[in-house]
């Protein structure tokens, strides 16, 4: 995977349009994802974890897990783990006698305890399963302390392959230990539930290693204590909901770089931990992390675990992880465009985390989309423009739906063209959607929402961007998400005679193997020697019409010109009629509906030139007729027909009016 992100981003560097900008932090993030677990499931050898389809890694239904304490004493002398976690749940049944932990069996369990009583246990197949003293009742919390020792390792991979690595840094045999866990390793090394859906009230990390180490984890660092052997124990507390995946660590002889931010009269601290031999070189790039800071909050609330900490540990995976309050990071890697992607995450993928891998893109597609959010904070609608074009054309190269429908391949999970660069112009095309204001306005709203500190799926953010907009985007969300494909477009103009009237023939085809035409509202500039105006039509078929009306005499359009939907590259003009067209039944079919957003009878009011059959139908988004009113024979004159709101759902509908004299269409809103 690695050489194909180089490959990819230096075509993208000669590409006309594209600037050359730092490797995307899209690119670097879903490089060192793959790396794991890509190499062993595209072999089959996943530590003897169940493929498809049962990898879900939904854990241990019986319970919810509320606390992790992890107590690691490590050593590179033989490099060892001996661990003791202490693992806090609720029984989620009536009556819970026994349940189990993921852990993987490369781990030997030396005990299993509540409080001072042994407890009896079985480890296979990486559970551990566990017999409680004495069965608990739903809503009843145990707590159990799980002893173990071992070199967390997987069966057929070398060690810079593994959840929990033993490493030295770059340019020096200093030794270095590092953590990496999603989507499905943290149980590599802890015994936990090994699911994004369970995130824990808090957790702690205390690390016992020899004084040259300093260890980093996730929270604030609650104190340094050198014990009666020399060795050092660094003891970490985060006091917030977090997922398994997201608990990490990492220890070196660091320097540590603190540049304290403070929003809104908060002050908390910014550390980097960086090889003593790097700080210099990436310090500069570091410091811009307070900016970063600064612009997300400003848009999607304030820093979410604004009482603890943020910043980066240095270590060599091949790029870097959003580990909560303390992201790992390849030095490599420090640049503008990794660091904002990393640090979008602490919003949308550790304080919002998606539900399942399926709905990774509500992670990675988030933030990838932050790199562009903060290169638009330094620059300008242009600098935003060139790097979304990066992502769209990646996107067009992305198979498959949105929705990851083979978890059991982590290169499909974190696949970058689709999970990142098209989750990246998901949110793009909506924003040109709803616009600005209710883009943003929605995006904070879901970060504040039940979501946050919890889990969520692709419809919690469809039902908030729909409330903070008044506009239902099932459309959208239907063929962006659980759709494939684009469409490609192209049209003919036809100026109307005696007029600064045209009408535009838009035709569409698709690149999925659903015949299926997309719906999406399209942005047309209409052209003409008085100066252009630009307006915006629904587009629901494969083939539809649009009269427009320009300045002066229309000369030309240009279709989707701020290319805010994800199309085929071109746009081809057809042959455009030599001389204008006279369109009589123009006027005869104007069109008015009132009242307009409404919620109880539709009023459609047009004039028809000619007699014959007359149909009027009330459409939905799927293109299904809730309301249909048709005359086989009506005179030619003015026309009134009422169609009833009352039954139906609040969102958007087409009107669609057939005539002897042709068809018109009009956007109808249901409040």
């Amino acid at each position: 995977m690695k050489h194909i992100f180089f490959l990819l981003l230096s075509w993208l560097m000669l590409t006309p349009g594209h600037a050359q900008i730092d490797q995307s932090g899209a690119d670097v993030c879903a490089e060192g994802k793959v790396r794991y677990f890509g190499k062993l499931f595209q072999t089959g050898q996943a530590s003897g974890r169940q493929m498809a389809p049962t990898i879900q890694a939904v854990g241990d239904s019986t319970i919810d897990v509320t606390y992790y304490g992890l107590d690691l004493r490590v050593t590179t002398a033989p490099n060892y783990l001996r661990g003791a976690t202490t693992v806090t749940l609720k029984a989620n049944v009536p009556t819970l006698a026994q349940f189990y932990l993921d852990f993987n069996t490369s781990m030997k369990v030396d005990s299993v305890k509540s409080g001072a009583q042994k407890l009896t246990y079985s480890h296979q197949s990486n559970r551990l399963t566990i017999t409680l003293p004495q069965a608990i009742t739903k809503g009843q919390t145990g707590r159990v302390v799980v002893y173990y020792q071992g070199l967390p390792t997987t069966p057929n991979a070398g060690l810079t392959d593994q959840a929990f690595v033993f490493s030295t840094h770059e340019t020096t045999s200093d030794p270095l230990i590092y953590t990496l866990s999603e989507p499905y390793g943290a149980s590599d090394w802890f015994p936990c539930k090994d699911t994004p859906a369970d995130k824990v009230d808090s957790s702690a990390v205390n690390v016992t290693m020899a004084p040259f180490f300093v260890s980093v984890s996730n929270g604030l660092l609650q104190g340094v204590t050198t014990n009666s052997d020399g060795t050092k124990t660094y003891r970490w507390k985060n006091s917030y909901p977090i997922a398994q995946y997201l608990i990490s660590i990492a220890a070196s002889n660091y320097t540590l770089y603190d540049n304290p931010f403070t929003y809104n009269g908060v002050t908390m601290p910014v550390s980097h931990y960086v090889f003593p031999e790097d700080l210099a070189s990436v310090k500069t790039a570091l410091t811009e992390t307070n900016n970063m800071i600064k612009v997300f909050s400003d848009l999607f609330g304030t820093y979410p675990f604004i009482r603890e900490k943020y910043g980066h540990a240095q270590f060599r995976w091949g790029g870097g992880m959003e580990h909560q309050t303390a992201t790992s990071i390849i030095k490599s890697a420090m640049t503008r465009t990794t660091i904002s992607h990393e640090l979008m995450h602490q919003w949308f993928g550790d304080k919002i985390t998606c539900r399942n891998w399926q709905n990774i893109w509500l992670n990675e597609g988030f933030a990838s989309y932050g790199e562009a959010i903060y290169q638009e904070s330094l620059g300008s609608t242009s600098s935003y423009k060139t790097y979304m074009g990066s992502f769209i054309a990646r996107a067009r190269a992305a198979s498959g739906t949105l929705y990851v429908q083979n978890v059991a391949d982590i290169n499909q999970i974190f696949d970058s063209n689709r999970t990142y660069a098209k989750g990246a112009v998901v949110l793009h095309m909506l924003r040109g959607v709803l616009g600005d204001t209710d883009f943003f306005k929605g995006m904070k709203a879901y970060a504040s929402s039940p979501a946050a500190y919890s889990t969520a799926v692709t419809e919690d953010f469809q039902k908030v961007m729909e409330t903070a907009s008044g506009k239902n985007l099932g459309y959208f969300f239907r063929e962006w998400v659980y759709g494939e494909g684009y469409p490609i477009y192209s049209y003919s103009v036809a100026p109307v005679a005696n007029s600064n009237r045209a009408v535009i023939r838009l035709s569409q085809t698709s690149t999925s193997t659903n015949p299926s035409s997309f719906t999406m509202p399209v942005q047309i500039t209409v052209q003409s020697l008085a100066g252009d105006s630009t307006i915006t039509v629904f587009n629901d078929q494969s083939v539809q019409s649009f009269t427009v009306t320009g300045k002066g005499t229309v000369t030309n359009v240009a279709i989707d010109p701020n290319t805010w939907i994800l199309r085929g590259a071109t746009i081809s003009q057809t042959t455009t009629p030599a001389e204008p067209v006279v369109l009589a039944t123009e006027e005869a079919t104007q069109l008015r509906v009132f009242p307009n957003p409404g919620n109880d009878l539709l009023t459609a009011e047009f004039t028809t030139q000619t007699a014959g059959p007359l149909t009027v139908s009330l459409v939905n988004l799927l293109g299904q007729s809730v309301s249909t009113q048709a005359d086989s024979n009506v005179p030619a004159g003015k026309q009134v027909r009422s169609l009833s709101l009352k039954s139906l759902p609040a969102g958007r509908y087409v009107l669609r009016l057939q005539t002897a004299d042709g068809a018109k269409t009009a956007a109808v809103l249901v409040k």
